[in-house]
């Protein structure tokens, strides 16, 4: 699928997303070594890579009042979406959305 895609795991990544109607966030190598500011050797890429599980970065980020029960509360916020949020104090009211009913 990869090579289908020209190897741009963005673009397929997005796509896919898009398709399932889902958000998703990954972490690859040149993640990786942005973060820690140089190249990676092969064998170093291939023991990082050794680590990671598909939803390893959703299971890191994904317990309640982290990144995305806040991100999710944004979104429904956003999309005027009653959720169990920040009320109408949230800073996006302050982008024109009315207060909520």
């Amino acid at each position: 699928m990869v090579t289908a895609y020209g190897g741009d795991t963005y673009r397929l990544l997005t796509d896919l997303a898009d398709l399932l109607e889902a958000s998703v966030a990954y972490v690859d190598r040149p993640t990786v070594e942005a973060h820690v500011e140089r190249p990676l050797s092969d064998t170093d890429w291939s023991a990082i890579a050794s680590t990671f599980t598909a939803m390893a970065f959703d299971e890191h980020i994904g317990d309640a009042g982290t990144v995305r029960t806040d991100w999710i509360e944004d979104m429904l916020l956003r999309a005027d979406t009653p959720g169990r949020g920040r009320g109408d104090n949230h800073p996006y009211r302050s982008l024109g959305q009315p207060p909520r009913p």
